[in-house]
């Protein structure tokens, strides 16, 4: 069963705008968020690139229609949604990348200098390796973990009052799935799933 056939069935009258490509298979383990707010649903890529999963297995889909907790049937939540966590992310990332290359740099090109031109080069080699090194590797750190994938990018939307977001990890992995679902669960969601190979949906 493709996502397609999966929304088509539990989210019946809605219309399906689009859906990310290579559009995913239904496997043993599926982890499925629904949103009505895009910028939730964007962090969810997000978060789920992050555990490094290839693009067959990461789906995301936008339908339309006024949305119905009778399909998914919600825990009752606050409803608050975190807006600002790719800017945190970001953040993260950059701080680990910038550290990581100074330490890099700072000994590849100060040892460079050091053998090539003695001491008191090696250290202003170090102090420069330091610094093109903390720029090098936050840009590095920040984007090479996020939006790569088709998800991503569907993410981007015109603003809809109707539109409903669905994003979706596919996996025969348990400790894979379990990941995911905790790393969704930090936030509230219209809806968060478990549902089988066979497409039979669990609130989770």
């Amino acid at each position: 069963m493709t996502l397609r056939e999966f929304i088509h069935r539990q989210f019946a009258g809605l219309e399906i705008v689009s859906v990310s490509q290579p559009e995913p298979t239904l496997l043993d383990r599926n982890v499925v968020a629904v949103t009505d707010d895009v910028d939730q649903a964007r962090q969810a890529v997000l978060t789920l690139e992050d555990l490094e999963i290839d693009d067959a297995r990461l789906g995301f889909a936008v339908l339309d229609g006024p949305f119905s907790s009778s399909w998914t049937h919600p825990e009752e939540g606050d409803g608050r949604t975190d807006s600002e966590g790719a800017t945190r992310m970001v953040a993260t990332r950059a701080v680990f990348g910038a550290m990581f290359g100074a330490v890099i740099g700072a000994l590849v090109i100060g040892l460079a200098a050091t053998i090539l031109g003695g001491g008191g080069t090696g250290l202003a080699g170090a102090i420069v390796g330091a610094f093109a090194g903390s720029v090098l590797g936050a840009i590095a750190t920040v984007f090479s973990g996020m939006g790569g994938s088709d998800a991503y990018r569907q993410t981007f939307l015109p603003p809809s009052s109707s539109q409903i977001c669905v994003v979706s990890l596919h996996t025969n992995d348990r400790k894979e799935a379990d990941l995911a679902r905790d790393r969704l669960a930090a936030n509230a969601w219209d809806g968060l799933l478990d549902v089988d190979a066979r497409g039979r949906a669990r609130r989770i």
